[in-house]
C-alpha cells in the first residue's frame, strides 16, 4: 500500500541517501578524491525525472552550495534538481519549520503535497512530518523492523519513486 498522497514535489536527503557519506568529514564532498551514490540513487531519480519537481534538503554544515553541485556533478545527478535547500544558506535545519517554510515558498507547493525521504529518521522523517512533509525514512542499513517505527520506510530508493510517482 503506498503511504503517500497527491504529491507535487519531493525533497531528498543528500548525504547518506543519493551520495555515500565514506569520506573526509572535514572536507566539502565536491573536493573528495572519490564520491560515489547510493546504490538505487540513480535509477529512483530517472523514474521521477519530469514527473515531480525534485529538490536537495540537506544539513549538510560542511558543503556549500557550489560543493553540494560540485558532488551531484561528479555523480551525473545535478540536472534532476531544480532547487538545493541547504543548511549553509538558509541557516535553519529540517528540524526547524523555518526551513520548511523557505522549501513551500521557492517550491510554490504547499507542505503537505511534498514528500521528503532520507536516511535520518528523525531529520528526513520524523521532523519533517511535524510541519506537515510526508516524510519517508530511508532504511537501507539498519536492522530497525518497519513495524517499530511511525513512518513510512522504504530500503530501496526505486521503491520510493514508485510510491512518489503513483501519487503525483
Amino acid at each position: 500500500m503506498n503511504p503517500l498522497r497527491e504529491v507535487r514535489a519531493v525533497c531528498f536527503d543528500w548525504g547518506g541517501t543519493l551520495m555515500s557519506e565514506h569520506g573526509p568529514e572535514d572536507i566539502p564532498m565536491g573536493q573528495w578524491p572519490e564520491v560515489q551514490a547510493i546504490e538505487g540513487a540513480a535509477e529512483c531519480l530517472d523514474a521521477l525525472a519530469g514527473r515531480l519537481p525534485l529538490a536537495i534538503a540537506t544539513n549538510a554544515s560542511v558543503s556549500r552550495r557550489p560543493m553540494i553541485e560540485l558532488a551531484l556533478s561528479r555523480v551525473g545527478f545535478k540536472g534532476y534538481f531544480s532547487h538545493i535547500f541547504c543548511f549553509t544558506e538558509l541557516g535553519f535545519r529540517k528540524s526547524q519549520p523555518e526551513f520548511w517554510q523557505a522549501v513551500e515558498r521557492t517550491l510554490g507547493v504547499p507542505l503537505k503535497n511534498v514528500a521528503m525521504i532520507g536516511d535520518s529518521y528523525e531529520q528526513d522523517a520524523m521532523y519533517p512530518r511535524q510541519f506537515g512533509v510526508q516524510g519517508v525514512w530511508f532504511n537501507h542499513r539498519s536492522s530497525v523492523k518497519r513495524d517499530e517505527v511511525r513512518v513510512p520506510v522504504v530500503d530501496e530508493l526505486p521503491r520510493f519513486a514508485s510510491w512518489a510517482s503513483s501519487a503525483a
